[in-house]
């Protein structure tokens, strides 16, 4: 079944309930610098209507979190945070924010929205004939956010995806979900359309190349390590983590996140599995899984 939907995703539609990510609000004129302040990457430059991929480290630079960051107006920004994340995350944003004193306010709103992720080479045919905002490339190019209506539903729009297709994160009230989620569901039914779970979840993931935090990475690994360094902006004049990553870039990678392929003759090692070299580990083995669409 997981081979099924993987390849529902890859060639028509699949849908998938992420409503367990933690969603947050942040609204005020430091909404930005706080933002900059917690996060590696830039966000006081980003701009109304897009989104960025954020990167969360602790005091030390290990990385504790990821997700998505929305820019809905000046001052107000809608992001995501991981499942197992969502209520350390926003309570530290809220430490963080009494003890710089800045002039804004969180909400932590994971309960109150519904979210699906809407992927596959069709989603953007389907979901076009469901909702009022203009999905052509032009109008709503990748990484963008939009508001509008999913089947009568209001609702936010995320083009983004975590499984390396065209896709749309729809995030609607909680209490209007189910009646998104059949809108969807009745509209892709003709066009092979499959629900998806976790696990074939990981499996296109892992064929995009996108770690998961807390799997790929332990309670040591910074952005060097991670490979994500594209991810952080080291020139911001501070953000939690820069110092002690400075020091750890300087010293060197204990180790570093790579993808390998193994081939299909190969009996697959589990995950967890060590490398072992000469007698010594060498590493060990974070994700694995066999790729139907590359064999």
């Amino acid at each position: 079944s997981i081979d099924a939907e993987v390849h529902a995703v890859r060639s028509s539609v699949g849908l998938i309930d992420v409503g367990t990510l933690g969603k947050i609000e942040i609204y005020g004129p430091d909404a930005a610098e706080l933002l900059d302040r917690v996060y590696a990457g830039r966000y006081s430059d980003l701009k109304v209507g897009m989104t960025r991929y954020g990167l969360m480290m602790d005091e030390s630079g290990v990385i504790i979190d990821d997700g998505v960051i929305a820019r809905l107006s000046e001052e107000l920004f809608y992001f995501t945070t991981t499942t197992g994340g969502s209520a350390t995350v926003f309570r530290e944003l809220q430490r963080w924010n009494a003890l710089w004193g800045l002039d804004c306010t969180l909400v932590n709103v994971t309960g109150h929205r519904a979210a699906f992720n809407f992927a596959g080479p069709l989603s953007r045919e389907i979901l076009g004939a469901l909702t009022d905002i203009d999905l052509r490339d032009e109008a709503f190019p990748y990484l963008a956010v939009r508001a509008g209506n999913v089947a009568g539903v209001a609702a936010r729009l995320m083009r983004v995806g975590f499984v390396g297709e065209l896709g749309y994160e729809i995030h609607v009230a909680a209490g209007r979900g189910p009646d998104v989620w059949q809108a969807l569901f009745t509209a892709g039914a003709p066009r092979a359309l499959r629900p998806f779970g976790v696990e074939a979840q990981r499996v296109l993931r892992l064929e995009k190349g996108h770690f998961i935090v807390g799997q790929d990475t332990d309670g040591l690994t910074d952005p060097h390590e991670a490979n994500a360094m594209w991810a952080v902006a080291m020139k911001k004049p501070f953000f939690v983590g820069q110092r002690s990553l400075r020091i750890l870039q300087a010293r060197g990678p204990r180790q570093k996140l790579v993808g390998i392929e193994f081939a299909a003759t190969t009996p697959l090692p589990k995950e967890c599995h060590l490398i072992i070299d000469k007698g010594a580990i060498a590493g060990r083995l974070t994700s694995v899984t066999h790729s139907r669409p590359l064999n």
